[in-house]
């Protein structure tokens, strides 16, 4: 592949080259028998190799399945292949490089070990996340997996009447740049808003009118930089990133409704508005001229259509530091204008035996002007005890700059969001006119009647960090609507602040089987809360943007920071607040959050832009202790910090004064000192990731791989950096 072809997280190139024949079959084993072909049981999931096995010889049983072809495989040669094999009703997706068909299983471990095969699963229905309570419209709405788990639902608005009444994200524009967005039908991103009718006779006096809930297409504006002349999304990534932002789900909602227990898909900020920067083609690949000529037109455009975030759920292979990497420096201007980038960390976070590997923060995920976002395993469940880090996430720290990455982490394994209409079997575009008062009722109030979208989509669940970012997109949008003034540090800040450290990764640093180091760059600051960061974001002034250093955030005299209500239960466990970070891109975490213009450290030094994290642990009851024994009582915050003496206790309640710094116990991360040496904190434990980074150039994730197989990806010839590599991060 050239140097100028752009590689993106979900959509890179295949980890195989396809032989130019067929390879010969092994027979199928059946009950009884030896396990199925080695080559072929790597390309099946487990409930499909247990049919294998307990298939008898001489049934005519079929399985319909997915069969993800490598890269490159012409699709016409595989379906041929397919049929020979016995496969009926084959079913070609050539963007997405997909084949659907019923195969006999006996033929399943052939048609597995074909060279044009890369993974084969079953079409199954999926099983429900978030069952609603009843049969009842509303209690279906805002109740998906990704919705509650987040603590999204907590705070969106429900029904459509109350969505136009705002808190949805309304208004704010999320430009999407990614392979398009096709929606499966009129209902997915559709907006409502409240319009007048004309009143009396149809005149427009606005006598005797009345108010009209009109739905309306809340992606506002598409343009392509592909050169492919489509605003098709014939990959299909581009949607699903979309919906998982700013989708209604609203045929699953509808269907849930009339179905007790049926899953729902909805996304984050149901109210945004979305800008379609088409900048990865119908194979899902771009170029990086292509994408920073997205950025640049989302810059040129954003008081156009209000873009206050853009989402990259895309990246490329590191090669140079992000002071000199032409994304890195695409995004920063874009930061520089007040968006808030979002961008997906990677999922190079495994080599082919499973084994955890650092280093995989992809380029422009390891800018320090961007959000970050790793992706967590919700293991299917609402509430957050049992979450851990996907094994795919890219974990830090960044290539040649040694930055801490990723900020924070997501659900990001088997999301379900809107399929695009490209691949969508009952994909529309229809209304329906509905609603009015009659003749004399027109009459007299003028025309009520509505446009009313037809939900008839479809949905699918993918995995990726991909499908991870665009929920702290959506969240970023809901932040944005409720205050305006946010900058992009600010709005950095409160959602790290938010973050809950994962208890998987907190009781393993307590056992001292991982190094605070080690969890931090695996999950950041911890797991997304929009519930609790969009609490956060109302009691700060409304003219944040204008907020100087020295000045509190927060000045309203009857609020802090502790009487927000920012621990509220998701799912019904609470959840602690990442009481760890301390100070972020200029916030210090005082009672009335200290914006501050740099960090002083133990050593002297100021750090001017990252995030600093006390190195302990939080208790249950809400105190945080230090690895040497210090305990923070609970209710107390941290300010600019203080240098702490040995075996020192401090009470519950006490506050610290901002201007101090605070002893031994920090981590600095993704900037640099005011005297612009790099920080040392990430080098001084090289022994945790020096031996272990990721050669880039060995990296061939195929993204359809992990976007079907999630945790079951296993990327294939991934070296580790060699120390004489200038990629691996050194002191300056």
């Amino acid at each position: 592949m050239r140097k100028s072809i752009f590689t993106v997280l979900l959509l890179s190139a295949a980890l195989f080259t396809p032989t130019a024949g067929a390879l010969q079959a092994p027979a199928v084993k059946t009950r009884g028998e030896a396990a199925p072909d080695r080559s072929a049981a790597r390309k099946m999931t487990d409930d499909l190799l247990a049919r294998v096995r307990e298939a008898r010889p001489g049934q005519s049983e079929s399985a319909h399945v997915i069969i993800n072809l490598r890269a490159g495989t012409p699709p016409a040669r595989a379906r041929l292949a397919l049929e020979r094999a016995g496969a009926e009703r084959v079913q070609r997706f050539d963007g997405l490089d997909v084949l659907v068909a019923d195969v006999p299983i006996e033929r399943l471990v052939e048609v597995a070990s074909r060279a044009e095969v890369a993974w084969v699963s079953l079409d199954q229905p999926v099983a429900s996340l978030a069952a609603p309570a009843n049969n009842n419209r509303n209690a279906t709405d805002n109740k998906s997996h990704a919705e509650v788990t987040t603590g999204a639902s907590k705070v969106l608005p429900v029904g459509k009447e109350k969505l136009a009444d705002g808190g949805g994200g309304n208004g704010v524009g999320i430009a999407i740049l990614d392979s398009g967005i096709s929606p499966p039908d009129a209902a997915e991103f559709a907006g409502y808003r409240w319009e007048r009718s004309a009143g009396l006779l149809g005149l427009g006096t606005g006598l005797l009118s009345q108010p009209v809930l009109e739905s309306y297409n809340r992606i506002v504006k598409r343009v392509d930089f592909t050169g492919e002349s489509t605003p098709e999304d014939a990959y299909g990534h581009g949607t699903h990133t979309a919906g998982v932002a700013a989708g209604t789900g609203q045929a699953s909602e509808d269907t849930a409704a009339q179905t007790a227990g049926e899953p729902t898909y909805g996304g984050i900020a149901t109210g945004a508005h979305l800008v379609d920067v088409r900048v990865l083609n119908s194979h899902g690949i771009g170029t990086v001229s292509g994408v920073i000529a997205g950025i640049n037109w989302v810059v040129s455009n954003r008081a156009k259509y209000n873009i206050r975030v853009m989402n990259l759920s895309l990246g490329a292979a590191p090669s140079q530091s992000f002071r000199t990497d032409p994304l890195c420096q695409a995004v920063a201007r874009a930061a520089d204008a007040g968006i808030v980038v979002v961008v997906a960390a990677g999922n190079w976070g495994k080599d082919a035996a499973g084994r955890t590997i650092y280093g995989g923060i992809l380029s422009p995920a390891n800018s320090p002007r961007v959000i970050t976002v790793g992706a967590t395993n919700t293991q299917q469940t609402n509430h957050r005890s049992d979450d851990v880090i996907t094994t795919y996430s890219s974990r830090g720290p960044t290539l040649v700059d040694g930055l801490i990455k990723p900020d924070l982490v997501a659900p990001g394994n088997r999301i379900g969001a809107a399929e695009t209409a490209s691949s969508s079997p009952t994909a529309s575009n229809s209304y329906s006119r509905t609603g009015g008062g009659g003749l004399v009722g027109s009459l007299v109030t003028g025309d009520t009647s509505t446009n009313t979208p037809h939900a008839t989509g479809t949905y699918q669940i993918l995995s990726g960090t991909s499908f991870a970012a665009p929920a702290v997109s959506g969240t970023v949008a809901l932040m944005l609507e409720a205050n305006p003034s946010l900058t992009p540090e600010i709005v950095k800040a409160v959602l790290m602040r938010t973050a809950q450290r994962l208890p998987f990764y907190e009781a393993k640093v307590m056992r001292g089987e991982m190094t605070t180091f080690e969890r931090v760059i695996t999950e950041g600051a911890g797991e997304l809360n929009t519930s609790a960061a969009l609490s956060v974001t109302k009691a700060i002034r409304r003219d944040a943007h204008r907020a100087k250093a020295g000045e509190n955030l927060i000045t309203d005299k009857k609020l802090t920071y502790d009487t927000l209500d920012t621990t509220a239960p998701i799912a019904g466990e609470a959840v602690p607040l990442n009481n760890g970070v301390v100070w972020v891109e200029g916030v210090a975490f005082t009672d009335r959050l200290r914006l501050t213009n740099g960090y002083r450290l133990a050593n002297g030094q100021v750090l001017e832009s990252g995030f600093v994290v006390a190195d302990g642990y939080l208790l249950s009851d809400g105190r945080y202790v230090l690895p040497d024994g210090f305990t923070i009582g609970s209710g107390f915050t941290i300010g600019s910090g203080f240098t702490i003496g040995s075996g020192f206790t401090i009470g519950s309640g006490f506050t610290i004064g901002s201007g101090f710094t605070i002893g031994s116990e920090f981590a600095c991360a993704d900037g640099a000192y005011a005297s612009g040496a790099s920080h040392d904190w990430t080098l001084d434990n090289q022994s945790s990731w020096g031996s272990n980074m990721i050669d880039p150039s060995s990296a061939s994730t195929n993204e359809e791989e992990v976007m079907v197989q999630g945790e079951h990806s296993l990327p294939d010839g991934v070296r580790r950096l060699s120390p004489r590599s200038l990629l691996l991060p050194r002191r300056r």
